[in-house]
């Protein structure tokens, strides 16, 4: 992180050149030199960064949700336009205001407003987070949940095993954001792997070829066996 430059309840951070696995642990340094006074919003400051990775997104969804506790605003000021076009195809730029030469794109979509149809837990066997999914991913609020909760973990992880057992629908809109997901997690040097879902999850990932891109397993310990 760069330097911190605070005033008229604004504190400015420069954001690094490549915005990738480091950034989390500095992140917590960065909530912890935030000055007193009556600041309202942090701005992030992106016109040097050049490259950012799942790690970064899943760092932006962090910082949006440690700083909506508190009531204070997140801003991203001048991403590049190849950087912008990842948040906003992830849907992630709806989270937060962003500052363009073009204007603001006003933000404000919270978590909380998301539809709860979707369930999701968490765990961790050695290096692989397992995300068991339970209830009805649909679109837009199923996938909308899905791709802000997995930015999350990907700030702290490269290797997913969605675990569909509890799954009773996947609609066919909702297959993109599982697609972003994986390509992310290449990108970094991870993968994805799918396991136990039921035949009409299975038909849907048939029918778009989802199968022929990330493997499926029929049990979470094949999946975990196919790591090792």
């Amino acid at each position: 992180m760069g330097a911190v430059d605070s005033e008229k309840g604004v504190c400015t951070f420069k954001m690094p050149e490549r915005f990738n696995a480091e950034t989390p642990h500095k992140t917590v340094a960065m909530l912890k030199e935030l000055p007193a006074g009556n600041w309202e919003r942090i701005v992030l400051d992106m016109s040097d960064t050049v490259f950012m990775d799942s790690a970064g997104i899943g760092v932006l969804v962090f910082l949006y949700k440690e700083l909506t506790a508190r009531d204070k605003a997140l801003v991203l000021r001048n991403p590049q336009r190849k950087i912008y076009d990842i948040l906003a195809e992830i849907g992630v730029d709806k989270l937060f205001d962003v500052e363009l030469s073009s204007g603001v794109k006003k933000g404000g979509v919270r978590l909380t407003d998301l539809d709860n149809q979707l369930q999701i837990e968490e765990d961790v066997v050695n290096d692989v987070c397992i995300i068991s999914l339970a209830g009805v991913m649909n679109y837009p609020n199923g996938s909308g949940l899905f791709k802000n909760r997995m930015f999350l973990t990907l700030a702290h992880t490269n290797k997913i095993l969605l675990d569909c057992k509890g799954l009773a629908f996947f609609d066919s809109l909702s297959v993109g954001s599982v697609l972003r997901l994986s390509r992310l997690l290449q990108d970094n040097g991870g993968s994805m792997k799918i396991c136990c879902a039921n035949n009409v999850v299975r038909d849907v990932f048939a029918s778009l070829g989802i199968d022929s891109i990330i493997h499926l397993y029929a049990t979470r310990e094949a999946a975990l066996a196919d790591w090792r």
